[in-house]
């Protein structure tokens, strides 16, 4: 029988899927729906994580083809949605606009059983009188709303991490739990606020199971996540430590041993299904998580997309992930984390049992190694995510009074249901909702839009495309089809070879690039600008780059949009792309334009003149 919660999870999740496509992030197309479509069709632009990398000259060992020379993504995360668009494919459907929408039904999933697991989650930690909160705080969270539906790595990274959890043999909730009111103490005071969770944990009340504890399981669906993406390594590193050194001292070096056996069986058997699925993906051996640590440490290339400092995720990540309960998680995190005998009586009456403060060391050691790295962004401790809710649950918990249910509005209830106080409820629900909608519904929308649009047509009959905009500015043919065309790249300088991006030489010197260049697709693009002959038939470009002259020393004095005019282009569409201050990249700016050539706005124009 399906759970209701994961009913209700997957009816909220669902409504996203009325909302317009919009953009957040380049991989979440390019690491899963470019590389999938690509493999499906035959037509596309794979990036170079997908590619073979430079091995090492004259060594053909093993490390030297399958890791130097490997691939740094494996195929288990776009493996889905390839096999999305071959079942598109078999009942014909590969040309409608299924093409697009199926892939989101996809994140529609993922999201809600994230929720679902992190209600079940909750229980595992708290108990069953926390899990309606937990459930309440997950489906509100904006940045879960955000990106969880979304195709990035981090989304099934995020399900997979909670979802092992539930089945790792973490400590009993009651094992050195702090006392607790209980129904004595609601009688002699009452006045005292009563944490609603920790009493339904030690009166036995439980209104729904997690999964059994399996060991064996959670490694392998941990595993699972480290395959997609290997950030949570340094996570599950940590957590198995305690685990096995706790083993340790309760049951002896067979009991740690059983645990550490365990832990290889289940990874172990899940890296040869990985490697089993890259290999029919690639028809070679390949390791992609030693590659990934290859580049990135050993190599430091994530170096090339940007440094970001030490209290990165302590400043920007956490404050981002947690809005609005930073109150309450802070309260419950430094409750969970430091000992009870340094902390304020406030807090040392928190409810923090063993397995809240095992998720808190956790965390921490976490947190505190993924920010040595010289490259991070939020979405890299978004798995992080479902654990950090759980702990403003006993704070808010702390403060709620009971009312009766037969009386008052739904939203009490609500509020009842889910043991938060009144204030707080109203916090959490409506504070996310205006960024959301904004977000979700405007906010970079017309960069997969206007995709939208040459594919279906809309500014006249598309015989190629090229985007002169900031490297993967757009979805590519997952959302336009066979339509050939390119766009700038800006790919790593690879095993030392620095040089200069099609994105850096075309943003550096605009109107040269335009005369010397173009249109010529670039070199990586050999995949995608099959059938690209001549001038293309649409360029497009963010509105702030028409204005844009060469620097200072040449002698050419026209600007972007004089350039295209003199080619023979014409602007044919603006479209608004939310506002210009919210834009992390200034080349973004200035809305998306579409720019066609004379013959193709003339014709269009004539249409148009026709219908009316």
């Amino acid at each position: 029988m399906v759970s209701k919660a994961l009913i209700l999870a997957i009816a909220i999740r669902s409504c996203g899927l009325l909302l317009p496509q919009t953009y957040f992030q380049p991989d979440e197309f390019y690491q899963a729906y470019e590389p999938a479509f690509f493999q499906a069709f035959g037509s596309g632009f794979l990036t170079w994580e997908w590619r073979d990398l430079p091995g090492r000259e004259g060594r053909g060992d093993w490390w030297s083809t399958a890791v130097v020379g490997g691939r740094l993504r494996g195929w288990l995360w776009p493996g889905v949605f390839y096999l999305v668009y071959r079942g598109l494919a078999a009942f014909g459907l590969e040309g409608t606009e299924w093409v697009v929408m199926a892939p989101r039904v996809i994140g529609v999933l993922v999201a809600a059983l994230t929720d679902y697991f992190t209600y079940l989650l909750a229980v595992k930690v708290l108990g069953s009188g926390s899990a309606s909160g937990a459930m309440l705080l997950s489906l509100t969270s904006l940045f879960n709303a955000h990106l969880l539906p979304r195709a990035l790595s981090t989304s099934p990274e995020t399900l997979l991490t909670t979802m092992a959890l539930c089945f790792y043999p973490l400590p009993a909730p009651e094992d050195g739990s702090p006392r607790q009111p209980d129904a004595a103490d609601a009688a002699n005071s009452p006045g005292r606020p009563i944490d609603c969770g920790a009493a339904d944990r030690i009166e036995g009340v439980q209104s729904c199971q997690p999964p059994k504890t399996n060991l064996v399981i959670a490694a392998f669906v941990a595993a699972l996540s480290i395959c997609i993406r290997p950030t949570m390594l340094v996570f599950w590193g940590y957590l198995h430590l305690e685990t096995t050194i706790a083993a340790w001292r309760a049951g002896g070096a067979k009991a740690a041993a059983t645990i550490t056996v365990k832990t290889i069986v289940g990874g172990l058997s899940m890296l040869a299904v990985s490697t089993l699925v890259d290999w029919l993906f690639v028809h070679r051996l390949v390791f992609p998580v030693a590659t990934f640590f290859h580049q990135n440490i050993l190599l430091n290339i994530a170096a090339s997309y940007g440094a970001t400092g030490l209290a990165y995720h302590v400043t920007q990540s956490l404050p981002i992930l947690l809005f609005p309960i930073w109150y309450w998680w802070g309260k419950g995190f430094t409750a969970a984390l430091l000992p009870r005998s340094i902390l304020p009586t406030s807090l040392a009456e928190l409810d923090s049992p063993r397995p809240l403060a095992t998720l808190a060391r956790s965390i921490t050691f976490a947190l505190a190694v993924l920010s040595l790295s010289p490259h991070s962004e939020w979405r890299f401790v978004h798995p992080l995510l479902p654990q950090l809710l759980l702990f403003a649950l006993p704070a808010l918990h702390r403060t709620y009074q009971p009312t009766s249910m037969s009386a008052g509005a739904f939203t009490q209830k609500l509020r009842q249901y889910c043991r938060i106080p009144r204030k707080a409820f109203y916090i959490i629900t409506l504070a996310p909702i205006v960024p959301y909608l904004y977000l979700n519904i405007f906010h970079g929308a017309a960069q997969v839009e206007v995709i939208n649009s040459l594919r279906r047509g809309d500014f006249g009959q598309v015989t190629s495309v090229v985007a002169l905009m900031p490297c993967h500015s757009t979805p590519w043919a997952s959302h336009l089809g066979s339509i050939p065309g390119w766009f700038l790249t800006c790919e790593p300088p690879l095993a030392g070879r620095a040089r200069e991006t099609e994105e850096a030489k075309f943003y550096s010197s605009p109107v040269s690039y335009l005369n010397l260049e173009f249109p010529r697709p670039p070199s990586s693009h050999e995949s995608s600008s099959r059938g690209f002959a001549g001038a293309p038939s649409h360029v497009l470009l963010f509105g702030d780059v028409l204005g844009a002259t060469d620097s200072a020393g040449t002698s050419s004095r026209e600007n972007v949009a004089q350039v295209l005019r003199r080619l023979g282009y014409n602007e044919s569409a603006r479209l608004w792309n939310g506002f210009d201050i919210a834009q992390d990249d200034s080349h973004r700016r200035g809305g998306v334009r579409v720019w066609t050539r004379d013959q193709i706005a003339k014709d269009k124009a004539h249409a148009h003149r026709e219908e009316l």
